[in-house]
Parts: C-alpha cells; sequence; structure tokens
C-alpha cells in the first residue's frame, strides 16, 4: 500500500482546517489516483474514493479516506455521490474534484476496433464530463478546484496511441473551455500533464497491445507488428526510471490546493520536455525527434 510522503504529513499538521472540507478523487483504486488520495488525506481533507469493488474498497479504506463506489460511466453511481456530498453528516464543502480515471487500450489507429474507441472516450472524456456536471453547483458554492488529469499525450499522439491521445486532447479542449466558463463562478480549472508514471496500469497497457497485435491479421502484422513491439518496448524501458506513483500523487494534491494555481502544469522530465517541444518546433521537426527517442529507448529495453 502506497503510504503518504513526508510533506503530505507534514501538510496534515499545518492544515486542520481541512478537516471541513471534502475532496472526491475517481480512479482511486490505485496508481496515481490512490497516491493522490492519500495525500490529500493526509493534508487534512476528507476524500471520498472513487472505486469499483467491494475488495479495492477494502484497500483504499483509512483514515481520512471513504471509498464510494464510482464507475464515471454509470448514472446512479454519480447520483449517489452528489446525495452523499449533499447530506454529508458534518456538513463539509466539497473543496477539491479530481478527475482521474482512465483506461489505456493500445493499438495502430486502423487496427483498433472502434468499440474500445468508444470505451476509452466513454470513460476518459464523458464519464469526467458527467461527473462535472453533477458536482459543478457543490465546487461553485464552496468556489472549489476541479483538477483534470491529461496525458503528455493530450498534447503528443505517439504511434499506437491514437484512440488514448484523442481522449486527453479532448479533455484538453473540454478543460479550456470550461476554464474560461466558470472563472468568473469563481471555480478553478487546472490540468495535469502527467508523462509516463510507474502505475499497474501503464504496465497493462503493453501487454494488452501485444495481446492485441497478436490478434491482427497477417497483412496488419505484416504492417504494424515491429511498430507495436517496438513501442511497447521503448515504454517498457522508460518506466523502469519513470516517476513513482507515490511522488506523482503528492505533486497533484498540491497542484489542487496551492493558493494560486497555474492552469497547466507537467508531471515528470518527459512531460516538461515534450510538452514545449510541441509549441515551438515544426511538426515535421517534431516527429524526428520523437521518432528518434522512441528507437533509443526501445533498443535499451531488455530483451
Amino acid at each position: 500500500m502506497l503510504r503518504p510522503s513526508k510533506n503530505a504529513r507534514k501538510s496534515q499538521r499545518k492544515n486542520p482546517r481541512n478537516r471541513d472540507e471534502l475532496a472526491v478523487v475517481s480512479g482511486a483504486s490505485s496508481g496515481i489516483g490512490a497516491a493522490t488520495a492519500q495525500a490529500l488525506a493526509a493534508m487534512g481533507y476528507h476524500v471520498l474514493a472513487g472505486v469499483r469493488t467491494d475488495s479495492e474498497a477494502d484497500v483504499v479504506r483509512a483514515d481520512g479516506i471513504e471509498p464510494v463506489t464510482l464507475d464515471i460511466t454509470v448514472p446512479e453511481h454519480l447520483d449517489a455521490l452528489a446525495r452523499r456530498i449533499s447530506d454529508d453528516p458534518e456538513r463539509r464543502v466539497l473543496r477539491v474534484l479530481v478527475n482521474n480515471a482512465g483506461i489505456e487500450i493500445n493499438a495502430p489507429v486502423e487496427v483498433l476496433p472502434l468499440a474500445l474507441w468508444r470505451e476509452q472516450f466513454e470513460v476518459n472524456l464523458f464519464g469526467h464530463i458527467a461527473v462535472i456536471q453533477k458536482l459543478l453547483p457543490f465546487l461553485r458554492r464552496s468556489r472549489g478546484r476541479i483538477v483534470n488529469i491529461s496525458s503528455v499525450g493530450g498534447v503528443a499522439a505517439l504511434p499506437v496511441f491514437g484512440a488514448y491521445a484523442g481522449t486527453k486532447f479532448a479533455l484538453e479542449a473540454a478543460s479550456d473551455s470550461l476554464r474560461r466558463e466558470v472563472s468568473a463562478q469563481g471555480v478553478q480549472v487546472v490540468v495535469v500533464q502527467p508523462g509516463g508514471v510507474r502505475t499497474d496500469m501503464a504496465a497493462r497497457s503493453g501487454d494488452l497491445s501485444l495481446e492485441l497485435a497478436a490478434a491482427m491479421s497477417t497483412e496488419h502484422q505484416r504492417l504494424y507488428s515491429h511498430l507495436v513491439n517496438a513501442t511497447v518496448a521503448s515504454n517498457t524501458a522508460f518506466l523502469q526510471h519513470a516517476l513513482p506513483a507515490a511522488e506523482a500523487g503528492a505533486k497533484i494534491a498540491r497542484m489542487a490546493t496551492t493558493p494560486r494555481p497555474r492552469a497547466r502544469y507537467t508531471l515528470g522530465t518527459d512531460a516538461a520536455f515534450i510538452v514545449p517541444l510541441t509549441r515551438h518546433l515544426p511538426t515535421r521537426l517534431v516527429d524526428a525527434i520523437l521518432t528518434m527517442s522512441h528507437r533509443s529507448r526501445a533498443s535499451k529495453s531488455p530483451a
């Protein structure tokens, strides 16, 4: 189980007032979501941590962390979450919403079935919009904050990541519109763009890509199998040295609570490199740089 960082434990002592406030974190069963929930709880917030199963609830339940059943694509779950906040026995306000839930299914654009494209958009985009629509009235009353967890893939779409990156590009655009719509209402909208973070989802995505590749037609295997294998090898090599989930969660919690937040934050050295790269260089040059980096990491991956 992830342990709160020293900085998070210090924040708990410094911010006793947060005991009177709620925070919601979706996708909190593991990885970045679980780490963010733990960091916010250590700061003193009462965290409603979205999970999908009873076994996940048992894992995340802790002092200051209350698991709630939350599949963000299920309207009944959103209704129950809104009632939980409205009927809070201590009349605490909702101060922070961290939209973190997500899935990642990677394959070439031509190959990935449309059903899997739609599934990713349902979770990574429409689910978050549904949560925002349901909880925005609470955040308006508290002059609270929405934190949307995007990705470096929301500004740079690598090969094989078309569907996942597409959901993140769309979330970036929706976040921009939302920020401009609600700023006058006192609600702040922050986008976090993580690069590689060591999580179970990141580890599983490579295995899933290889499974999808194995099911490709002979022609598609001829066209794409080398690309899929190189992509998985590159990501495997990078994740060995990527940001730990506990560190990522602690940073997101600080971004979610800092008094004067920026509209966007990168998270990790790769994101800090890639995001400005895409803004200032010609597209063809960015293509070449990312391709070289991709090949270099793949060559360093263990066989």
